[in-house]
């Protein structure tokens, strides 16, 4: 059964090391930016956040991209 793709979302996560517990592990906060075009390529996420990356103070330790759909049987 084929089916196609409806009502795509896109969200852009980037976490950073917000500073260290009293164990001396990483803490992290995270930004998300929730209406990413999904269209967006993925190059062109990468290279967008490493230029937002530049006006934080804090070190960027991951990139997530998460798409979501909804699946439609066809025919």
């Amino acid at each position: 059964m084929e089916a196609k793709r409806e009502d795509q979302t896109c969200a852009l996560k980037l976490k950073y090391v917000k500073g260290q517990n009293s164990a001396g592990k990483d803490v992290y906060a995270v930004v998300t930016f929730p209406h990413v075009n999904p269209e967006v390529t993925d190059a062109d996420m990468y290279e967008t956040v490493v230029l937002m990356g530049r006006l934080q103070a804090r070190s960027l330790h991951a990139i997530v991209r998460e798409d979501s759909a909804s699946l439609i049987p066809q025919g």
